[in-house]
């Protein structure tokens, strides 16, 4: 039997940027805001700027010799000299990507408590990025030491995806590297937004550190809002540390935390004091304290974790 071919999935789960790093392209093209801008490598053309890819789109124009653009398939096909069905097949096979055949439509009446957000899968990368500063400046003026930098795998981007920005790897429960944040270094320009997330990541599929925190063995949890956080905590000695990387709770981080934390368990909730984290930290402990202790780590109004020094947040997490 065929094997069957979900070019929908295909298109949901894989980007042009994943694609052009399987081919090791990452390094030729130039960044101009959300575009990758270089020489065509289907036509293998000369001419730097005839070639343009969309990171937002999720497609790729040549202006040039191949006369026309596509989707992450149509570039295999063509790069590949193959009919769009084998460059599915190909993309399938690179990207780890098992389809299932359409499901037949629900019958009128049916209803589905699951959202299309809900069900999205973060497809692990196939590449890493490669020559990132890890002594650049705003590492140290964020109060982040060496071994912290390291463990984490964060720096400087100069070229690629995240140019400009510094580097933060997030992996899945399970360990598996699924995509890269860009934080300004700094505050940015009024056009930029201050992080950078890659088309086709799903942020609520992920809890930032869970796949470490898990490693330790423990069943608590310390549970921060953001990426810089849960470092400066990591830092102080807390090793259970996570983040949902945002100012709201998913239900598949919800169901991921809890997977860690038993009944016997504890999850402690340190948010800053502004209304958006007094919002979560209200939902989190509503739904939390059903199935595990949750205790809540009050601190001082304007003050956030990435900004205490480690006796500091020490103090606040002593038993």
């Amino acid at each position: 039997m065929a094997k069957w071919v979900s070019f929908k999935e295909i298109k949901e789960k894989v980007t042009m940027a994943f694609v052009l790093a399987h081919y090791g392209l990452m390094d030729a093209l130039t960044q101009k805001g959300d575009n990758l801008v270089g020489a065509c490598p289907i036509h293998k053309g000369k001419n730097k700027n005839q070639f343009h890819v969309s990171l937002a789109k999720n497609n790729f124009n040549c202006f040039g010799d191949c006369h026309g653009g596509g989707n992450v398939i149509d570039f295999v096909s063509r790069m590949e000299g193959v009919s769009i069905r084998e460059a599915g097949l190909l993309l399938q096979e690179w990207f780890q990507i098992e389809p299932e055949k359409e499901k037949p439509a629900k019958k009128e009446g049916t209803k589905t408590s699951v959202s299309p957000k809900e069900e999205a899968v973060n497809t692990p990368l196939k590449f890493s990025l490669k020559n990132l500063d890890p002594v650049h400046t705003y590492l140290k003026e964020r109060g982040l030491k060496k071994e912290t930098i390291e463990y984490f795998g964060l720096g400087y981007c100069s070229k690629g995806l995240m140019k400009g920005r510094i580097a933060v790897p997030i992996h899945d429960e399970t360990g598996a590297l699924v995509a890269y944040i860009g934080r300004w270094p700094g505050d940015p320009p009024e056009e930029e937004p201050k992080y950078k997330l890659p088309a086709g990541f799903h942020k609520a599929q992920v809890v930032f550190n869970l796949h470490r925190a898990q490693a330790s063995g423990s069943n608590e949890l310390i549970l921060v809002e953001g990426i810089f956080d849960c470092l400066k905590v990591w830092q102080a000695g807390f090793p259970q540390v996570v983040a949902l990387m945002g100012s709201s709770l998913s239900r598949k981080q919800e169901e991921l935390i809890l997977k860690v934390v038993s009944k016997s368990g504890k999850i402690s909730l340190m948010f800053d004091e502004d209304k958006a984290r007094h919002n979560c930290r209200s939902d989190c402990l509503k739904r939390f304290s059903k199935k595990a202790f949750v205790k809540v780590i009050e601190l001082e109004p304007d003050f956030q974790p990435d900004q205490m020094t480690e006796e500091e947040i020490q103090k606040l997490l002593a038993v």
